[in-house]
């Protein structure tokens, strides 16, 4: 009868393995040749645990080298490649079958009250210190965390501010007669279909919440025609295409929103036929047939009823524009 030193388990003389814990009998190892070409005489090994890890057999196996014993491991695995395959076979420590006896001794002996001592100090001496370069980085990290948390939540709580987005407003039929442009929570643009046929004709653009400038296309041909430019001081500018050719022949002058004059130069021309002057955003006086010197041929003046009370030919020329009261 074969006994297995591991469970102790007796089992027939032929078997290979105990049928109670798995442990393998005795095995023959043949020893490399010596330096002289000789063998050594065959030496028996016997498995005396089955451990379910290389961690905990190669911890087993450090042990008992350090007491002078001669160990193995060994594993079906494919030397590591395959660690699944030690699940049904387990990891085994070998020794000698003379050293069998002790080795399993050794092995289940507790550790003496100075052995733990001298581990729990190894354990100490092994730690990193309280206040070591790792522990800081660690709070380093933790401290950037929360600030790029806390930097990512302003972000998308004010992610209105980077993005545009455009408001439609329909008519009661469903037409879409406006848009209004957003950009950082601020109005820059406003687009209006006056004649409802789907294409814009009316632009106004906006700076810091201030309209700056505005278009308008009056004959509905996709081409504005009407040109406004407007100041913070309130002297604003309007260059119209009145017949529509491409190029602006009307040039009027405001002051708050209330016409002061007009200036009539066909084609862009650099000189004016026409001049129109105003009082209180009435008309008060024309200028007639003006050539390229700035002459005019002729002057109107009109009552707050828009009716003519004197027309004559100027005799000093060029004329000096009415002082505005």
């Amino acid at each position: 009868m074969k006994k297995c030193l591991y469970c102790g388990r007796d089992n027939t003389d032929e078997a290979l393995n105990c049928r109670e814990c798995g442990t393998e009998f005795e095995r023959e190892v043949s020893q490399p040749e010596s330096a002289s070409g000789k063998l050594h005489d065959e030496e028996k090994m016997l498995t005396i645990r089955i451990f379910s890890s290389h961690e905990t057999a190669e911890l087993a196996a450090a042990k008992l080298k350090s007491l002078g014993i001669k160990c193995w491991v060994d594993a079906d695995d494919c030397g590591g490649m395959y660690p699944n395959l030690t699940t049904a076979a387990g990891v085994r420590l070998h020794v000698l079958a003379e050293d069998a006896e002790v080795a399993t001794a050794l092995l289940d002996a507790k550790p003496s009250p100075a052995e733990i001592k001298q581990i729990e100090i190894e354990a100490v001496l092994a730690a990193p210190p309280k206040f070591s370069p790792i522990r800081k980085l660690a709070w380093g990290q933790i401290f950037v965390g929360i600030f790029l948390g806390i930097a990512i939540c302003l972000l998308y709580q004010r992610r209105n501010e980077f993005v545009e987005s455009t408001h439609h407003h329909y008519t009661a039929d469903g037409k879409r007669d406006e848009a209004m442009v957003y950009f950082g929570g601020h109005m820059i643009e406003y687009l209006e279909d006056r004649n409802l046929d789907g294409a814009w004709d009316h632009w106004v653009y906006y700076k810091h919440g201030r309209a700056v400038r505005a278009e308008s296309d009056n004959n509905f041909d996709g081409k504005p025609d009407e040109f406004w430019t407007f100041s913070e001081e309130g002297n604003d500018t309007l260059e119209k295409d009145t017949d529509f050719n491409g190029i602006p022949d009307m040039f009027c002058t405001y002051k708050n929103r209330i016409i002061q004059q007009v200036e009539i130069r066909p084609n862009g021309s650099k000189f004016a036929t026409e001049r129109e002057f105003y009082r209180h955003g009435v008309l008060t006086e024309i200028w007639r047939g003006g050539d390229s010197n700035g002459n005019f041929s002729e002057v109107v003046r009109y009552d707050p009823f828009f009716n003519p009370i004197s027309t004559n030919t100027p005799t000093r020329f060029p004329l000096t524009p009415p002082a505005s009261k």
